[in-house]
């Protein structure tokens, strides 16, 4: 491999999955989406695959019927899909189910009094000009209030980049395809029980496409993705074999479509 050369790479979709992959690790999204190199499923992955299911099971249950007990329910019905191969240890394995099932008990409880969710798993895709790209985002779940509406995102954990992500792709959705400034953004992170709550203003827009735009700068310069990655990441990570984070990738010019 030339490190000396390094390809261009022109992004034309920005998706939730790929900035998110993105944040984690630069490397790891250069060959998930733009190598598109075939890789196992992570723990991490795998989880969230069931928190979806368990949030959206649980939300298609009529009201009546969203007890305690059928969350225990649900969580036991998709649970057992997991494979404990996927983790580093038994430890790792019960510290997760633990912390997922009881967050799951905790928040999707108190959520019972939602009549019908406006959105649940719903993906929306929209082109943004000052881009000059396409944006896809999935809306967990949101809720209507008054001539507006809240966000709730369940995931299995996040730092403080992908919850900034999350509140800027959420805003820049919410007002260019709806017409309407959420009017609370909540996230809810299961591996530490917390909830993050963010409260968009009448400069959340502005700032979200200024966020969006730095993104899109990022994702096509691979010369920054050595001063980006993540350490942390590396030894569960599937390419480890193939990464070259210590030169330059080498390539032509390639999309992330």
């Amino acid at each position: 491999m030339d490190l000396n050369k390094s390809p261009q790479v022109s992004v034309r979709t920005m998706t939730d999955q790929n900035l998110t992959d993105f944040i984690r690790c630069p490397y790891r999204f250069y060959y998930t989406h733009i190598e598109k190199k075939k890789h196992p499923l992570g723990w991490r992955q795998a989880i969230q695959h069931i928190i979806n299911k368990v949030v959206s099971s649980y939300f298609q249950l009529p009201q009546s019927h969203r007890t305690p007990a059928n969350v225990m329910m649900l969580i036991d019905q998709y649970w057992r899909r997991l494979q404990l191969r996927m983790f580093d240890s038994h430890l790792q394995y019960y510290m997760a189910a633990a912390a997922v099932t009881d967050g799951l008990m905790r928040n999707l409880s108190s959520e019972s009094e939602i009549a019908q969710p406006l959105f649940l798993y719903e993906k929306f895709k929209m082109n943004l000009k000052e881009l000059n790209a396409d944006l896809s985002l999935t809306f967990d779940v949101a809720e209507w209030q008054q001539d507006t509406f809240i966000v709730k995102k369940f995931l299995v954990d996040a730092d403080e980049q992908m919850l900034e992500l999350y509140s800027h792709l959420t805003v820049v959705f919410s007002e260019r395809v709806f017409g309407i400034r959420p009017a609370r953004i909540e996230v809810v992170t299961l591996m530490d029980d917390e909830r993050h709550v963010f409260i968009p203003s009448k400069d959340s827009l502005e700032a979200g496409l200024n966020y969006l735009q730095m993104m899109k700068t990022l994702l096509e310069d691979t010369n920054k993705f050595s001063e980006l990655y993540n350490m942390n990441e590396c030894p569960a990570c599937p390419f480890q074999d193939v990464c070259d984070r210590d030169g330059k990738i080498e390539g032509k010019h390639k999309y992330l479509s």
